[in-house]
């Protein structure tokens, strides 16, 4: 049978070897290049060509572990290593949103890639953070069996940077996406849209702080949804490309008509 991480490492596998294919044939390779792995014939681009080659052979290594070793199971260690004893087992974590996560910022920079350089930011920025935060998670998560314990050692190493670091990147991308929003509305839609947004804002603000009792959950989930949502926007209009800005007024240049004796 085959593991979940066989699975996940074989798909990067084929991604990879089909994009290394498609790549050398699209670059200028020949009809047996990119298939015999550059032996017979060219493959166009080198440098993609062999980088996602590696790429593929690296997925294809972790695939093979993981099928070997049953992604870890302890069992089947034993047996592969011929030991009496089976190491001490992975202890289970529960399910994480950072997959979620990081698959909506490569997707944020992949269209802002075609789109608009803003929206590649967007995603960059995000991806980035994500990296940063789904790898202390992880961390935190194998530091002992007691989950309060794991997250107290989670957010006294890593709130002094969230706070500051995350709350002006988060403010900034909110900013960014929404002025895509306003630039790509008419100029009475981007007095409503502005509008709309400040008292929702404001809005939500007070009922939180009416309601201290709420759920910490409950209050995350709405703040996710509102920042998926203008970040989708933001990218949605940004799209669409800007209004037509017509300047109004302003004085033109008129040419001297007058005859050379000032009449």
């Amino acid at each position: 049978m085959l593991t979940t991480g066989f699975k996940l490492w074989f798909g990067i596998f084929v991604a990879a070897l089909g994009a290394a294919v498609f790549g050398g044939y699209t670059s200028g390779g020949d009809e047996t290049g990119p298939i015999s792995f550059a032996w017979k014939g060219t493959v166009g681009n080198h440098v993609s060509y062999g980088l996602l080659m590696t790429a593929a052979a690296v997925a294809l290594g972790l695939a093979l572990f993981s099928v070997a070793f049953r992604d870890g199971d302890a069992e089947a260690a034993a047996e592969l290593l011929d030991t009496d004893d089976a190491p001490p087992a992975q202890r289970p974590v529960g399910g994480s949103w950072w997959p979620v996560f990081a698959a909506l910022g490569v997707g944020a920079t992949a269209v802002g890639v075609v789109v608009h350089p803003a929206v590649f930011v967007i995603g960059i920025c995000a991806v980035a953070a994500i990296a940063v935060e789904w790898t202390m998670t992880n961390w935190s998560e194998k530091l002992s069996g007691d989950d309060a314990h794991n997250a107290e050692h989670r957010e006294k190493l890593m709130r002094p940077v969230e706070i500051p670091v995350l709350g002006a990147a988060g403010v900034g991308v909110l900013v960014l996406a929404v002025s895509r929003v306003l630039l790509a509305s008419s100029a009475n839609g981007a007095v409503v849209v502005a509008t709309i947004v400040g008292v929702v804002v404001l809005g939500g603000a007070v009922l939180i702080s009416r309601n201290p009792s709420l759920p910490r959950g409950i209050v995350q989930l709405v703040l996710l949804v509102g920042f998926v949502a203008v970040i989708v926007a933001g990218i949605v209009t940004a799209a669409t490309g800007e209004r037509e800005f017509h300047q109004k007024g302003g004085d033109t240049y008129a040419p001297d008509t007058q005859s050379g004796d000032g009449h």
